[in-house]
């Protein structure tokens, strides 16, 4: 994997999964991105919440 940031993964694998949805809509890819970063930001501030 290399030097990578985990952010860089992140958008690499939302562009790898948007080139393989099945519909090329422009809405739905939006309606997906926004629900994928809803769910990965959520769940960085259950772990930063529950940390401290």
């Amino acid at each position: 994997m290399g030097n990578r940031s985990i952010l860089d993964r992140l958008v690499e694998l939302d562009n790898k999964v948007h080139s393989a949805m099945p519909g090329k809509d422009i809405y739905s890819k939006l309606f997906f991105r926004t629900i994928l970063w809803f769910a990965f930001f959520f769940g960085v501030y259950l772990i930063v919440s529950n940390a401290f």
